[in-house]
């Protein structure tokens, strides 16, 4: 696999031959821990179908305590865990299973953003092995040394915590360890914040050795909160951004115990919104399958998340079920769309939609644009106002497409202008995006009619 790369306008990824890399995540943080490898290969060739192409995986024994082993009895560090000692030893350890998982993945052409911990073993004084930059330094040097060799694998630092003071060393013990182990053969690096938060607003602006941005929009939003409320900071940057954890499909929304679930529609308006907002790619996320819990989800505590686990949402048929439900399936038709036109000169518009700022509770537009055309998303099937005129084109395709099945549907030919268009249909779930195209085109073969 080809390895990946900041291209020049420092707002997207590509591949090193320079074709367009978009960033499509699934958040899988446990994997390593709660998979056998046929559970392993089965995820990830369901995701690779369904055109994911990142999973964002947690090394040292995922989101559990390093007390618990994974599924073939291994654990991640030596006995007595009092120290960073990885366990190596004896046949098919702890990290076999890891490299056995990310051959799988390369199999299947998928991307791995390894997490070196999650946000449990930051904490100090409950965290005995990562007290300051030298063993983190060290930590990271040895996974470098180990992984460091593949195409495949993106560096992701942090894990959903708070930064505290205290951690900036440890988190820069971390870079530095795996720039060191890493050489001259170097992985792109990025951060995972805190719920509601972003890298700036998190490690501040400074860190050389970040490749690209992170925030987390996370499973909270109301009327005075946007996913992309954080984007503006780590655009000043200059470097590319993402959403890295966005609401989670078939959890409860805000947290509410036994409230409204967030649906296949709902992770679209966040994704599409996120996308047309400037961001380089957006991850999803399902927590049964980023969890791996099983049916019945009565025999688990409530080890990830505050509250009832049998009412937060989670898929009472387990991960396997959860694999396919509409969001996942969906999202690769916003892939297909980017792929579609175009792809670095890529920017948010929202100068072409004359009525975005309406009313978020009857779906706010979004538009972005390239050089020739134009993409406005309604996610309520609203209708959209559009001033064609800042197109620079002689006439315009205008066409509908369709988030739910990738399909995309001729509207009419019109001369640049104020437009009005109005969605097949509209209504929770019925999101729409408005394809205006322009350009050089000879129009008399096409035969269509033109709308002034």
């Amino acid at each position: 696999m080809q390895k990946l790369k900041i291209h020049e306008s420092g707002r997207f990824l590509q591949y090193e031959d320079g074709t367009p890399f978009f960033y499509q995540g699934d958040t899988a943080w446990d994997i390593f821990q709660r998979l056998t490898k046929d559970e392993a290969e089965l995820y990830m060739s369901v995701r690779a179908e369904q055109s994911f192409n990142v999973l964002q995986c947690i090394l040292l024994s995922g989101t559990e305590d390093y007390r618990v082993p994974n599924k073939y009895g291994r654990y991640s560090l030596k006995e007595p865990f009092d120290k960073l000692d990885p366990d190596t030893d004896g046949e098919y350890s702890y990290w076999d299973h890891i490299d056995f998982c990310l051959d799988c993945a390369e199999k299947y052409g998928l991307y791995v953003a390894l997490l070196p911990m999650w946000k449990n073993k930051y904490n100090i004084p409950d965290n005995t092995l990562f007290t300051d930059y030298r063993t983190s330094y060290d930590y990271g040097k040895w996974l470098a040394e180990r992984f460091g060799h593949r195409s495949n694998i993106i560096w992701m630092l942090g894990g959903d915590i708070r930064i505290q003071p205290y951690m900036h060393e440890i988190i820069d013990g971390l870079a530095a360890g795996i720039k060191a182990g890493e050489g001259d053969n170097t992985h792109l690096m990025t951060f995972h914040p805190w719920g509601r938060s972003d890298t700036v607003s998190e490690l501040g602006c400074d860190k050389d050795y970040l490749d690209f941005l992170g925030s987390q929009s996370g499973h909270t939003v109301d009327a005075s909160y946007e996913p992309t409320a954080f984007f503006p900071a780590m655009r000043e940057t200059g470097k590319p951004f993402f959403d890295a954890e966005a609401h989670y499909e078939d959890h409860v929304a805000n947290w509410v115990e036994d409230f409204r679930l967030w649906d296949g529609s709902d992770i679209r308006e966040g994704a599409y919104e996120s996308v047309f907002a400037g961001a380089c790619g957006q991850t999803y996320g399902n927590a049964t399958v980023a969890f791996f819990l099983y049916e019945p989800l009565s025999q688990y505590s409530c080890t990830h998340y505050i509250g009832n686990i049998t009412k937060m949402g989670y898929d009472n048929k387990g991960w396997h079920h959860a694999l396919r439900h509409e969001g996942a399936e969906t999202l690769k038709y916003l892939q297909k769309l980017r792929l579609s036109r175009p792809y670095f000169d890529f920017t948010p518009a929202p100068e072409l939609v004359l009525n975005s700022k309406d009313d978020i509770l009857f779906g706010r537009i979004f538009a972005a644009r390239g050089k020739d055309y134009a993409f406005i998303y309604s996610p309520y099937g609203r209708e959209i106002e559009v001033d064609c005129s800042q197109i620079n084109t002689q006439f315009i395709r205008a066409s509908w497409y369709d988030p739910r099945t990738g399909e995309e549907r001729l509207i009419c030919y019109l001369k640049p202008g104020k437009a009005v268009f109005v969605p097949e249909t509209r209504g929770k779930g019925q999101d729409w995006v408005l394809i205006l195209d322009g350009g050089k085109r000879d129009w008399k073969e096409i035969g269509q009619i033109i709308h002034d």
